[in-house]
């Protein structure tokens, strides 16, 4: 039977987005329950929007997102890939804080159940309901989908069977063009100031904007 903690330990190495702390947590760490409180969500794209010169707060929480969302994805694939099973991200036990980029603590990792129920049925689906008054849903499932695939892409082979299978669920499967691997929502990368589109963005080339948007 493998041992979370060090399944945990494995995948850290990949990159920062597959890191996971453990062990007693001290500090300023909340839950990740935390981040769909409308006050915390605010101060976090705020603090965003400012980093991003933005001052469209959707921009921002889209980013956020974004990041969230393959934090999620990379842990959970990267720990299924190692082991078998994947670790649980029950949002009351897993931790986060902000210093110099998103860090994540589980003080006693356990392994949960699959990796749709811990990412998308325990994490993201209640993240986004709770921040669709500051971006559309259907941006952030874009993003869900996008982050996914991201995330397949550093573990290889080893996780294509798995985002395949999570690429057909009902949440994610009109997500994107399966035939030409785009989304079919943008993420909103291009109005930021220095911005462009992604790899797997709806647009060819960055929407122009209008006097008033950019002003």
């Amino acid at each position: 039977m493998p041992d979370p903690t060090e399944v945990l330990e494995e995948i850290a190495t990949q990159s920062p987005y597959f890191a996971v702390g453990t062990g007693p947590a001290p500090g300023p760490w909340q839950p990740t329950t935390a981040l769909r409180e409308c006050a915390i969500r605010d101060a976090l794209v705020s603090t965003t929007a400012d980093r991003m010169v933005t001052s469209e707060p959707r921009v921002a929480a889209s980013t956020v997102f974004f990041g969230y969302a393959a934090r999620m994805w990379s842990v959970a694939l990267g720990s299924v890939t190692t082991s078998g099973r994947c670790i649980r991200l029950d949002p009351g036990m897993l931790l986060w804080r902000t210093d110099g980029g998103m860090q994540l603590h589980l003080a006693d990792p356990r392994f949960g159940g699959s990796v749709a129920a811990e990412v998308l049925d325990a994490q993201l689906e209640p993240l986004i309901e709770a921040w669709a008054d500051v971006v559309a849903p259907g941006l952030m499932w874009g993003n869900t989908a996008s982050a996914l695939i991201g995330a397949g892409r550093v573990l290889g082979p080893a996780a294509t069977p798995y985002v395949e299978a999570l690429l057909g669920d009902p949440r994610l499967r009109t997500a994107l063009d399966r035939s030409t691997g785009r989304r079919r929502s943008c993420c909103l990368f291009y109005r930021t100031p220095n911005g462009g589109v992604c790899g797997d963005c709806p647009f060819p080339t960055p929407p122009a904007m209008s006097s008033k948007e950019r002003s």
